[in-house]
């Protein structure tokens, strides 16, 4: 009787308890508020049955990461019942403190960024840690306190759960109890029975282990994202390796060879000659976040950027580009190297590889001796930026640290204002000593937290830091104009990505940027409605220079005589979306559907260029 009353009973209880409270935290706390929080992203809204969907798909992962939770204590109840010469319950404490935390917070971060970011918490989140002022350079201090609150608040709730089960079991042993070998044995058969099914939890029962695209059921990205799990997705992406040699293998690697070949031509004889000069000096202005939301003349709200407006009458204009991907690090590696951005991973995280890429500026300046430079108001150091500008050949750069103290600046570093100041200054300097040069420009002070010393849209944050930065590049152009100069000068505008915030429920993410050359260099002006996509800068910008660019294996010359089929590829967090003439397909990889656009040759053909590159990528 001992046996089953000290300590099997108090510990098989314990064990029930402890299991049931960490899934009851993630069904009644964590998902209700992520649904909560986020339901403005689900324009279709969420109705009752929709809920029972989400909570249906998502129990498989809640069980998974309470067999997780609950496994620690397991073993030392296990322990203990062979031994009890130590205080339990107290380790179970300990335990419980530290495990509560890592539980709490990615629930937390995942609820409170999955509006921006319009996916689940993963491992990349880690990389923006490196630096904790980027980490926290897009959100307010009112933010901040906020979500340290709703932590602490959230994990004070769970922590006192498992505290007060842990109190009410009493695990103590009389004193001079001894089990006997056969109790030994039917703790260890207990054991391993509750291992067995720890283990069935989490791998799950099929011939593949289970992943998180499991709880995935429904077009509604938003509902799968409301399923599954954040922390059970997050120790997922811990055991994803960017291994780009087995990622997107469907085809024969000649067949697709064969099919890739005329989809980006690499050469070909231009038909429009856009420049009065082959060798142009060339300002790339990378400008945050930039996309027809916030332009009159792309079907975007009127009022926000008549700078641009006026000036794209005034340059080639480019309406129908289309960004490669969703962030800043892919943006730059497509502007600058013409290389496709990865939707399950990010190549300027891999520096040994940094090197090998294609690159603008290191052709020019290699090739035709320019003076190459990279300019940010902010710190380069975020997202290995500083080792991706280095190795694509820039060789001085510039950042928050070379301005002084005292410019105006926000949480991510010196407003744009000042630094087109400081730019105009410095091309005329390079005017005045004759220097061919190519600089990049990064602007930061239309990102989020979107404050601006400007206030001419005072009801949009959004708007206005963008109006803002319309108004400076508005007043920079019209200074360059004034200097000599300006003869010579080719100014490239183009957004890195478009605003996140444009995902909404199934829709596809809205990629649509401009592209404008500006400056003494442009022959005269044009609009050009052909679609093009971001990669395509780095061929078209050589081939108006009179340059080869058949290295640039995913960049095409727009304007010459072999692009006959313009379409444009954009990814995300492991998903597409596919344009042609024919229309749109949005795919995702994750679940291998089509939330939008169900056409076979679409997905064949983004297919192909997905396997093409990560091959290119995994030989670099």
């Amino acid at each position: 009787m001992y046996l089953i009353t000290y300590p099997l009973l108090p510990c098989l209880g314990f064990v029930a308890v402890h299991f049931l409270l960490i899934i009851l935290f993630f069904q009644l706390v964590q998902r209700p508020l992520f649904i909560w929080y986020n339901r403005t992203v689900n324009d279709a809204g969420t109705t009752l049955r929709d809920l029972c969907d989400i909570y249906r798909h998502g129990f498989g992962s809640d069980l998974k990461i309470a067999s997780y939770s609950t496994a620690v204590p397991v073993l030392l109840l296990w322990a203990y019942a062979h031994l009890p010469l130590f205080a339990v319950g107290r380790w179970i404490a300990v335990y419980d403190v530290i495990i509560v935390l890592p539980l709490v917070l990615l629930s937390v971060a995942d609820t409170a960024l999955y509006r921006s970011w319009q996916f689940k918490i993963e491992a990349s989140v880690l990389h923006y840690l490196r630096s904790l002022k980027g980490a926290f350079a897009s959100v307010s201090v009112t933010y901040i306190l906020v979500a340290l609150l709703a932590l602490g608040a959230v994990y004070a709730l769970l922590l006192s759960a498992l505290l007060s089960a842990n109190a009410a079991f009493d695990f103590s042993v009389p004193a001079g109890f001894a089990m006997p070998w056969w109790g030994h044995l039917v703790v260890v058969l207990c054991n391993l029975l509750i291992a067995a099914a720890f283990f069935i939890m989490i791998r799950g029962l099929k011939r593949r282990p289970e992943t998180p695209v499991d709880s995935y059921y429904s077009r509604n990205q938003f509902f799968n994202h409301s399923a599954v799990n954040p922390v059970y997705n997050f120790i997922y992406s811990l055991s994803v390796k960017d291994d780009y040699g087995s990622q997107f293998r469907e085809f024969d690697p000649e067949w697709c060879a064969q099919r890739f070949a005329p989809l980006f031509p690499t050469s070909g004889t231009p038909q429009l000659q856009l420049l009065t000069t082959d060798r142009p000096n060339i300002l790339l202005v990378v400008w945050e976040s930039l996309c027809s939301r916030f332009i009159e003349s792309l079907g975007g709200k009127p009022g926000v950027m008549p700078q641009f407006d006026r000036l794209a009458r005034e340059g080639v204009y480019f309406t129908n580009c289309h960004a490669a991907s969703f962030r800043t690090d892919r943006g730059l590696v497509a502007i600058l190297s013409g290389v496709l951005g990865q939707p399950t991973t990010s190549v300027i995280l891999h520096t040994a590889k940094l090197p090998h890429l294609t690159a603008l500026p290191r052709r020019l300046r290699d090739d035709l001796g320019y003076e190459t430079m990279a300019v940010h108001g902010g710190h380069l150091n975020i997202f290995h930026k500083s080792d991706y500008y280095w190795a694509s050949g820039h060789d001085t750069l510039v950042q928050q640290d070379h301005f002084p103290a005292d410019a105006p600046s926000n949480s991510w570093g010196v407003h744009d204002g000042y630094v087109f100041d400081w730019l105009a200054g410095d091309i005329e300097q390079k005017a005045a000593e004759g220097k061919r040069w190519f600089t990049t420009f990064q602007t930061l002070s239309s990102h989020e937290p979107f404050t601006v010393p400007y206030d001419r849209i005072q009801d949009n944050i959004v708007d206005n830091s963008f109006a803002y930065v319309d108004d400076a590049f508005g007043r920079f152009i019209d200074r360059l104009k004034q200097s000599p100069a300006w003869k010579d000068l080719l100014v490239v505008v183009t957004g890195d990505h478009g605003v996140n915030l444009e995902f909404i429920g199934d829709k596809a993410k809205n990629p649509h940027i401009p592209l404008l050359l500006l400056g003494g260099a442009v022959k005269q002006p044009r609009t050009i409605d052909t679609l093009v996509n971001q990669t395509d800068i780095a061929a078209t910008l050589l081939g108006q220079m009179g340059l080869p660019h058949d290295e640039f294996i995913f960049s095409r010359d727009v304007t010459a005589d072999t692009y006959t089929y313009p379409f444009a590829f954009h990814t995300y967090n492991n998903g597409f979306v596919f344009r042609d003439a024919t229309g749109m397909t949005h795919f995702d990889n994750t679940s291998q559907q089509v939330l939008e656009g169900d056409d076979p040759q679409r997905i064949e053909t983004s297919k192909v260029i997905l396997q093409t590159l990560y091959s290119y990528l995994d030989k670099l």
